[in-house]
């Protein structure tokens, strides 16, 4: 699935409902579908406001795909601004929030299962959001 959403506050909840109508169809546990749920909104909205820098003029895209083993949101910002993120991935989490932003961002951390954030030269700064159906049975390589 591939959506394209203007940077305005409120329509995160469009991919939100898109997103998790996908997963339940797909047989992810409801469990999983709400951590889904709070992680794209905060995804979004921290692509609209820090990515696009607010700009209604300024688009962010959700892709996603989905099988028998992850459910793999990507949000991406467009051109314009890149996410600033706390600080080294491994610390996310450990982190005290200095901002409101930092509060989102540890949101993310602890609810989807794999996060990267990244620059795409086509589509701006890309967030990878992974979530397994089920965590306790994936052994995750942390290098």
């Amino acid at each position: 699935m591939h959506l394209i959403l203007p940077s305005i506050l409120g329509y995160e909840v469009i991919a939100r409902d898109a997103v998790s109508t996908l997963a339940l169809r797909c047989g992810m546990p409801l469990e999983r579908i709400e951590d889904v749920k709070t992680v794209l909104c905060e995804a979004c909205v921290s692509a609209m406001e820090q990515g696009c820098h607010s700009d209604p003029q300024r688009k962010i895209q959700v892709v996603c795909e989905v099988d028998e083993r992850q459910l793999v949101v990507e949000v991406y910002a467009e051109i314009g601004g890149s996410l600033v993120l706390p600080c080294k991935p491994v610390q996310w989490s450990l982190k005290q929030p200095t901002s409101l932003r930092d509060l989102g961002f540890g949101l993310i951390v602890s609810l989807a299962d794999e996060v990267s954030v990244s620059a795409d030269a086509h589509n701006g700064t890309r967030m990878r959001l992974v979530f397994y159906r089920d965590p306790a049975g994936v052994e995750v390589n942390i290098s």
